[in-house]
Parts: C-alpha cells; sequence; structure tokens
C-alpha cells in the first residue's frame, strides 16, 4: 500500500524575479507502507526541500503531493498542522528539544497538542524511553542530557502519535560515528519492528546501502532510484 506519493512536483523560490531559484524540477515519487528510504546527493539539490514539502512544512510551486491518499496540496495550513501532528514524525539533525521541559515533557509535547488523555500519554511516553533505550532520564531536561540521548528523546517524539511517515534530515549529522551508529539502528529497528515508513537524507552512502532503495537527487531531480546492492 502506498503512503506516499510525489507527482511532478517542483520547487522554486521568488518565482519571476531575478533571485528565481528552481530546486525541484519534476519530482515523481512513490513509497510503500515500511519501506526504508534513503535521500542522497550532493549539497544544495533539494534534500531538505524535498523532506519539507513531503512533511507539509513547505507547499510544492507545482505538482502533487498524496499521503494515504489526501491530496495536500488542497490543505488549508491549520489542515496541514494538524495532518503533520498525526501523521508524520520529524527528526532533524538539530534534536530541537524544550529546553524547560523533561525528557518525558518533550515527547508527550504532540500528544498534548491533539489533546491526548494524559494518563494515556505518560503511559506511551514512558514505552517509547524504553524503546529508545532512555527510560532511566525520563525526568531530566535536556542540557543534563548527552548528544545521542537528547537525539533518542527526539525520535521518541517524533513517534509519539503513532505517525505514518517519519522523515529524518542528516539525524545523526552532530553525533560522532559510534554514537550516530546507535542511533541508525534503532531507527532501523524501529521501521522493521512496527512497519514505520522512514524516509532519511543521509550523506553517509554506508547508512544509504542499508536502505530498500536510495532515491539520488541531482539538479533538482530524481537521478536515480534503485535498490542497493
Amino acid at each position: 500500500m502506498s503512503v506516499l506519493k510525489l507527482l511532478d512536483v517542483y520547487k522554486t523560490y521568488n518565482p519571476g524575479s531575478h533571485t528565481q531559484v528552481d530546486v525541484l524540477n519534476g519530482v515523481d515519487l512513490e513509497v510503500e507502507e515500511g519501506e526504508i528510504i534513503a535521500v542522497i546527493g550532493p549539497s544544495g539539490v533539494g534534500k531538505s526541500t524535498l523532506l519539507q514539502i513531503v512533511g507539509a512544512l513547505d507547499r510544492p510551486t507545482r505538482g502533487q503531493v498524496w499521503i494515504d491518499e489526501k491530496e495536500l496540496t488542497r490543505y488549508s495550513d491549520s489542515q496541514l498542522a494538524q495532518l503533520r501532528n498525526k501523521t508524520i514524525g520529524f527528526v532533524f539533525q538539530a534534536h530541537h528539544l524544550l529546553p524547560e521541559f523533561t525528557a518525558r515533557e518533550n515527547i508527550m509535547m504532540p500528544g498534548m497538542i491533539a489533546r491526548g488523555v494524559p494518563k494515556d500519554l505518560e503511559r506511551r511516553s514512558s514505552e517509547l524511553l524504553e524503546k529508545v533505550g532512555v527510560l532511566d532520564r525520563a525526568d531530566h531536561k535536556p542540557n543534563e542530557l548527552s548528544g545521542g540521548e537528547q537525539q533518542r528523546i527526539a525520535v521518541a517524539r517524533a513517534l509519539m502519535n503513532e505517525p505514518r511517515l517519519l522523515l529524518a534530515d542528516e539525524p545523526s549529522g552532530n553525533l560522532d560515528h559510534k554514537t550516530a551508529d546507535s542511533l541508525h539502528e534503532l531507527l532501523w529497528s524501529i521501521s522493521r519492528q512496527f512497519k514505520q515508513t522512514l524516509v532519511i537524507v543521509t550523506h553517509n552512502l554506508e547508512l544509504a546501502d542499508k536502505a530498500d532503495r536510495i532515491i539520488e537527487l541531482y539538479d533538482g531531480k530524481i537521478k536515480n532510484n534503485l535498490k542497493p546492492g
């Protein structure tokens, strides 16, 4: 079953001006439930822009984006915000944890925005803290956590509302090699165990080779769409 579909997606910044920048130039992509997709390519080819459009953080200049047979370009900004919170989980290179809240409170935040039942959210946060291996750090604030622990909390937060689609933009870019490998293993394990669809932007070709498919972007288009090996 297709979770994500992009049809002839373009993204242009400052269209019609002398500073016009064409970032995406006709991207077609379909992702099945439970697939792990690695997006690679040189800096500046539109990898992060693609992820922002897939994640409904930005709108395409032209083309269609479908998630679970819902066409996102027809949604209002408020409808997109609701869809993002319930359907899409994000893990960025910077963890973006709220410094005044504990690890548990940060994880619960998407559920609180969705007006979940507090007891259910607390139980779910404990499950996730255990899953990502930091249950003993539940009451610590971000500045009391290591970089690897902060990213694990960010992964747990992304999973809080059981999203259909998990998006990761260079999630280990600020981590040392050993910690990065551990984070990658966690993401792969979660995807396989829960049939969680994962789209990850990475410069790490060794990591990309572990994905089900590698999408190589070049000049705003998909240059290669292939299975590793």
